[in-house]
């Protein structure tokens, strides 16, 4: 049965229409939508706000942000943190839950699972070169 559940959750491109709407929904029903993150290399978050358990819980309200993005490849965008002003970039399957600030026992839980490596691509003027011996 738990696969029933996770199944969908673990799907990129299922991940993000349902982190998208849960943070839509939270702002239309006005509460404060909140990401917890487990946050691992991948993650571009300030590492002094990080717990010891390496988790970090950032407000993503239209409000509290600049420069909002989500898509397949991740959640960015500007915040501030104290006076400084920070860029977050954090793949989409670090983020572990999303939740309204007002209401924890609205939480909603997503497996965590390891960052896939960048694919790497060739460059277009990788031409090789031939020597002669």
């Amino acid at each position: 049965m738990r696969d029933v559940y996770i199944g969908p959750l673990s799907k990129e491109s299922f991940r993000v229409h349902a982190v998208r709407a849960l943070l839509d929904w939270c702002e239309d029903e006005g509460y404060t939508p909140y990401v917890a993150v487990s946050v691992d290399d991948s993650c571009v978050v300030p590492r002094e706000y990080v717990n010891s358990d390496n988790t970090i819980v950032l407000c993503v309200s239209t409000l509290a942000t600049r420069d909002f993005e989500l898509d397949k490849d991740g959640m960015r965008f500007k915040t501030r943190f104290g006076e400084a002003v920070c860029a977050i970039d954090i793949p989409l399957c670090r983020i572990a839950a999303v939740f309204p600030k007002e209401n924890t026992d609205l939480v909603s839980y997503f497996p965590v699972t390891t960052t896939p490596e960048p694919k790497k691509t060739k460059p277009e003027n990788d031409i090789p070169v031939f020597t002669k011996l």
